[in-house]
């Protein structure tokens, strides 16, 4: 509290400078406006107003805007102290010999305020955070200024979301060689699913013993998330968005679109989550499944991939997201006395419906290949706490998730170089950004020059590496991750 009200010191000492009676009278005014709607908010949400709040103002109806109105009377009296205080202000009498004393009391506070931000990124987040997010977060979402910021945000969210209508109708010129064999490509995404808790990976228990006896699989050993929550990750994974380039999977299609320019079946299968409902993600997909639990995924696969000769998939699972109770009562063998217990235990049947959807797939007479990663990790830093996304320091088991590829004797047959190149560099460091052109260059897909990036394709034999980022909560500062 004490922290924004130094932040808010230098606006107000401005204010106070100002000379011109008529100039002072409109600036005190619109921030009374500010302040009046922000405790408004306060009082009856319990926050201040956020760009949504602003988005759903701008395109509400009279019955909407109508019926808001009328629920709202009763938060008007926490309002009276900021009409007052308006009322008080404008009474000051103004003249010249105000200025610079408000001046320098503005300069004060400034520096004041940027000391204060400096020791607390520097001594209190250790340099892990930029400045940009720390006073995205600490200030500009905080009154005076929070109104402003968040208007700017949803003008800014509303032309990004003409973009989405924008990208209807682009493609990115996609060709691949004919190839007679029918094929099936699976591309996965997990739910909060760590690479320390994975047994192929190193960890002490054994949740995953059916992985662990495939053949032509690998697990890559450091690949890093590139956001901590989902609604950030899974975008990145399957368009060419990346922590520094959010917006372009608005502005772009996913990767439905190479493959279905090359003549492929497309479909998206997942459990009621991000891809259900961020439709924009799935635009042109040739059908979205939504089923029950993980376990019927496999058997969408299995009678898609029989009906069609050449499929593509983007399955997402709920996985090992908390409550952690995503489990057969056959894979209760760790006990049930800590948190970890349960989560292990969402480990093994992760392990049991990814082996299952493989050996599905694994068909005679077919090229297949099956890429998965999970879209975060998850932090248990005590008994009490587990999650994920909720810090802008986050954990490394928040971000080091397993990446996953697998592939079946004819895909390595048809792509003897890309098989040992994936053998190759299973311990490089890669991330998210890597996905979509490794799963296009693994499906023998080229994209246009404007749109490929081969030196990020891990079965690319002009593959490098790059600088990893992370996406932060807000969605729009990153950070550099070693």
């Amino acid at each position: 509290m004490l922290s924004c009200l130094l932040y808010a010191l230098p606006v107000a000492f401005l204010i106070a400078s100002i000379s011109k009676k008529w100039f002072y009278s409109v600036i005190l005014t619109l921030f009374m406006i500010t302040s009046f709607l922000e405790v408004m908010m306060v009082g009856l949400f319990g926050s201040y107003i956020t760009s949504g709040n602003i988005i759903a103002i701008l395109t509400t109806n009279n019955e909407e805007a109508t019926g808001f109105v009328s629920t709202t009377f009763h938060a008007l009296p926490t309002t009276i102290p900021v009409i007052l205080s308006w009322v008080a202000a404008l009474s000051i009498k103004r003249g010249r010999s105000i200025v610079w004393p408000h001046i320098l009391g503005a300069l004060t506070t400034f520096m004041l305020s940027a000391t204060f931000i400096f020791l607390n990124i520097t001594i209190k987040w250790d340099g892990s955070i930029t400045s940009k997010f720390y006073i995205d977060q600490n200030v500009l979402n905080h009154p005076p200024y929070n109104f402003f910021n968040q208007s700017f945000n949803a003008i800014h969210q509303l032309y990004i979301k003409s973009c989405i209508d924008d990208a209807k109708d682009m493609t990115f010129g996609a060709k691949k060689d004919s190839i007679n064999e029918n094929e099936i490509y699976v591309l996965a995404i997990g739910e909060s699913m760590r690479y320390d808790n994975l047994s192929i990976g190193g960890y002490k228990r054994n949740t995953t013993p059916q992985l662990s006896e495939l053949n032509n699989l690998m697990l890559f050993s450091d690949y890093y998330s590139t956001a901590t929550l989902t609604m950030y990750s899974v975008p990145q994974i399957i368009t060419r968005a990346t922590a520094d380039n959010f917006e372009l999977n608005y502005k772009e299609k996913s990767i439905f679109q190479p493959f279905k320019e090359c003549g492929f079946k497309t479909f998206a299968i997942c459990c009621n989550n991000l891809l259900t409902y961020e439709k924009y993600l799935t635009n042109g997909v040739d059908s979205l499944y939504i089923v029950p639990t993980d376990d019927d995924i496999r058997l969408k696969i299995d009678s898609l991939s029989s009906l069609y000769p050449k499929t593509f998939f983007i399955v997402q699972f709920y996985g090992n997201h908390s409550p952690y109770n995503n489990f057969c009562p056959k894979d209760n063998i760790f006990g049930s006395k800590k948190k970890m217990d349960e989560y292990d235990k969402t480990i093994l049947h992760a392990d049991h419906v990814i082996s299952n959807i493989i050996k599905t797939i694994d068909k005679p007479d077919y090229i297949s290949t099956y890429v998965m990663m999970s879209d975060h990790g998850e932090d248990f830093t005590s008994e009490k706490f587990s999650g994920h996304g909720a810090s802008c320091n986050p954990s490394k088991e928040e971000y080091h998730v397993p990446l996953i590829i697998w592939y079946n004797t004819n895909w390595a047959d048809r792509f003897p170089e890309k098989a040992a190149y994936l053998s190759e560099r299973k311990d490089i460091p890669v991330n998210a950004d890597n996905i979509f052109y490794t799963v296009c260059d693994m499906a023998g897909i080229r994209l246009s020059p404007q749109y490929s990036k081969s030196d990020w394709a891990i079965t690319s034999n002009r593959f490098q590496v790059h600088t990893r980022k992370l996406l932060t909560p807000d969605g729009k500062n990153c950070l550099t991750l070693k």
